[in-house]
């Protein structure tokens, strides 16, 4: 049988008129370059130059990323310092990092602990360095309440892998023999399953003197080094050119040479944090410097002002009569003040870890690139 194809060769004009006439045909489409009446009207018009108002080609404008909050001892204004509920509450109140200390016992277990003595926060008695974990130590308790136990540095690993996004600042306290002590650190932190790039770069080493520099980067090189110091010039006699960053007291930060110090930093792709900052307003302060961290005993103060800047960074930051009577206030920002305290600092640290002009004389600048 043959098909009948001669409705085929009908012209659309044809083939219309053959229809019924209750059908309506289906209009001819327009070519894709035209635009058909309805969205010619929503189609948005050309912008003449003097309309825009903006520059198109102008440059995206990006916020200055505020300062992260690093709990100092943890939350140490809510709970005992240096102790494991300490760490967490800081995690819970929305911390960036913890700040800790670290000791090695008797028995060569690491223990975050800020003093080189146990008497002044716990029930215990004597220097840690002679006394073992096991038995002894792990049997101290806090003096304060709720009652809490010294924690080990295995401890503190276990908080930062259930708090992911959360950094740990170590203090590596000077009375430590630096080489058994970044040992011990690396083997704790080898425990965890690829712990270079899982931990590695959320830690950070905290250094008072320069002889803990050449065993930091040699027996941990892809963790960070930051200058612990209460003073702007041994930052840069001493530190500089050999950590990756520095955690420096407010009160010399806040002087015309700390303000120096704050643009070198920035110059040189340096970190820059301080401490211990516990008012608003030194707070809004540091945000107005542009620093990478604040180290707060309340992380929950800086987690309200966080919101506040967020709502209206402009209006929060706008400097306020307390901002310019602020230096005046307290007798350790003045340069009387703080030199005095840093010189203190400096002459204990030598006298516990040895002359800071013969290690630094032995350290050529290092490569910090991570």
């Amino acid at each position: 049988m043959t098909a009948d194809t001669s409705h085929s060769l009908l012209t659309p004009q044809a083939a219309a008129s053959s229809l019924p006439s209750s059908l309506e045909v289906t209009p001819t489409l327009a070519p894709a370059t035209d635009l058909s009446p309805v969205l010619s009207e929503i189609v948005s018009p050309h912008l003449d130059e003097a309309d825009k108002g903006f520059e198109l080609d102008a440059p995206v404008v990006r916020l200055e990323p505020l300062p992260e909050c690093w709990g100092h001892r943890g939350a140490s204004a809510s709970f005992p310092e240096n102790t494991r509920q300490s760490f967490i509450e800081a995690c819970n109140a929305g911390a960036d990092g913890i700040e800790t200390d670290i000791h090695v016992t008797a028995d060569n277990v690491l223990v975050m602990f800020h003093d080189p003595r146990l008497e002044r926060t716990t029930d215990g008695e004597g220097l840690i360095h002679q006394q073992p974990w096991h038995g002894v130590l792990e049997h101290v308790r806090t003096k304060e309440t709720p009652h809490q136990p010294i924690p080990k540095f295995t401890e503190v690993i276990d908080v930062l892998m259930e708090h992911p996004r959360v950094k740990l600042n170590i203090d590596c306290k000077v009375e430590n023999d630096p080489t058994k002590l970044f040992t011990l650190i690396k083997q704790a932190l080898a425990t965890v399953p690829q712990w270079e790039t899982v931990l590695a770069p959320r830690i950070v080493l905290g250094l008072w003197h320069p002889k803990f520099i050449e065993p930091a980067a040699s027996i941990l090189p892809t963790v960070r080094r930051f200058c612990i110091s209460m003073s702007v010039a041994e930052v840069r006699k001493y530190f500089f050119d050999k950590c990756h960053g520095f955690s420096v007291w407010y009160p010399p930060l806040a002087s015309a040479e700390g303000a120096k110090l704050r643009d070198d930093c920035a110059k040189a792709g340096k970190e820059l944090c301080t401490w211990t900052v516990n008012s608003r307003e030194e707070m809004l302060e540091c945000a107005r410097w542009g620093v990478t961290a604040i180290i707060t005993d309340k992380p929950e103060l800086w987690r309200d002002i966080k919101r506040d800047l967020d709502a209206d960074r402009a209006k929060v930051l706008r400097p306020s009569v307390q901002s310019y009577l602020l230096p005046y206030l307290s007798y350790h920002n003045y340069a009387f003040g703080y030199h005095a305290k840093a010189r203190e600092e400096f002459e204990y640290l030598e006298r516990e870890g040895g002359a800071f002009d013969g290690v630094h004389a032995l350290l050529a600048p290092q490569t910090v690139t991570l």
